[in-house]
């Protein structure tokens, strides 16, 4: 699998758009550009395995209601598809987007400087953090300015998705703010629970609609603090209640920011939640984790870090220490997932290692709910392994 599938991907219907673009790549001297027939088609490009197209030259007349969901799918800081708006009809443009005009060396111009963002214009550098405070995170919870995207999860052996992981973001008056900003700020100002009972609600809202088409689990991250307290299963039941999902399509991921103090505690949080239904892994493993001591514990599983994945091809000591944790796993009952799995040539090497499941972008990216089913559609076609 290559990883990006086209050089220019074309999105348009208007004649006129259609020969700017290809006179533009021309000029270009590259690679003919790909077309799309509709946003649907579009959308399955931009979501399915790899990196996606270099640049979408798009019209978004010919996008109809699939251009918010190509728009949300650009946005997130893993795509790497610079966008160009080109519209022989400048008039029917929403007011805050500008466009090229359908003429071959604007565009051209445009893609050589690539100066392409979501709305056609500069893409925005990430803002840091440093005026944010507790009633900021506070108030963009109360406004929805926590959003949720899905990374799939599939099972190497047969390709099966399995489940998607819910990662938050946060669009803090429209600007994307980064989880490793927010996330800690939640969890300094007392804000972790009422974050994670957004994510999961969301996250329960938007993939009960797809359950009965794609059949995936979710998985939801949680910090250390939350997974201890007594009520957790009942807010966990509230919040996902008018889903449709059950239990057993519920997983939790223990992130690594706190240190387990009392064992014995922790193994009757991981009893409480079993007992319910709710599987819980333990995430972000790494070579010579200190929380080796716990994995005998009822965890459901166990996330290698993406760092430990990616040394795994040069680094022996590596890959004799994940063979011996996958054995140790599977005696116990437990499953393994790779994070990290890029290209092929790590998919092959964790599914010879007895790895159960893979994410990473040779699987797909973090994505809306809106492209699930296109990444599913895409997933299908395609043969990594």
């Amino acid at each position: 699998m290559r990883k990006r599938a086209d050089k220019v991907l074309v999105l348009a219907r208007d004649p006129a758009v259609i020969s700017a673009a290809s006179a533009a790549v021309r000029t270009l001297r590259g690679p003919a550009p790909t077309f799309a027939r509709s946003g649907r088609e579009a959308l399955a490009r931009l979501a399915g395995p790899g990196l996606g197209p270099h640049h979408l030259v798009a019209d978004p007349a010919a996008a109809g209601a699939s251009w918010p969901h190509l728009l949300a799918t650009l946005a997130e800081p893993s795509a790497r598809t610079s966008l160009f708006v080109v519209s022989s009809d400048h008039a029917a443009l929403p007011r805050y987007m500008s466009a090229l005009p359908a003429e071959a060396g604007p565009l051209a111009h445009a893609m050589t400087h690539d100066r392409g963002g979501p709305s056609g214009r500069p893409k925005p550098k990430t803002p840091s953090l440093p005026n944010a405070a507790a009633a900021d995170l506070a108030a963009g919870l109360t406004r929805g300015e926590i959003i949720v995207r899905y990374q799939p999860v599939v099972r190497l052996r047969d390709r099966r998705p399995m489940m998607v992981e819910a990662l938050a973001r946060w669009q803090r008056q429209s600007v994307p703010v980064p989880p490793d900003a927010f996330m800690p700020l939640a969890e300094r100002s007392g804000l972790a629970r009422a974050l994670s009972v957004v994510v999961a609600s969301r996250a329960g809202a938007e993939l009960g609609r797809l359950s009965g088409e794609l059949g995936m689990g979710v998985s939801i991250n949680l910090p250390l603090a939350l997974l201890l307290q007594h009520d957790l299963v009942s807010w966990l039941h509230k919040a996902l209640r008018r889903s449709g999902l059950r239990p057993c399509q519920v997983s939790i991921e223990l992130t690594e920011t706190t240190e387990v103090r009392d064992v014995s505690t922790l193994r009757r949080a991981l009893a409480r939640l079993r007992a319910a239904g709710y599987g819980v892994l333990l995430d972000d493993i790494i070579l010579n984790d200190e929380r080796e001591r716990f994995f005998h514990l009822p965890f459901a599983g166990f996330k290698l870090d993406r760092s430990l994945v990616m040394n795994l091809p040069e680094d022996a000591r590596a890959r004799r220490e994940v063979r011996r944790l996958v054995r140790a796993a599977h005696r116990r009952g437990q499953l393994i997932i790779a994070e990290g799995v890029s290209d092929l040539r790590l998919w092959s090497l964790v599914r010879g290692m007895g790895i159960d499941h893979a994410q990473g972008f040779i699987v797909g990216r973090p994505l809306p709910s809106e492209a699930l089913s296109a990444w599913w559609a895409s997933w299908r076609g395609r043969q990594p392994a």
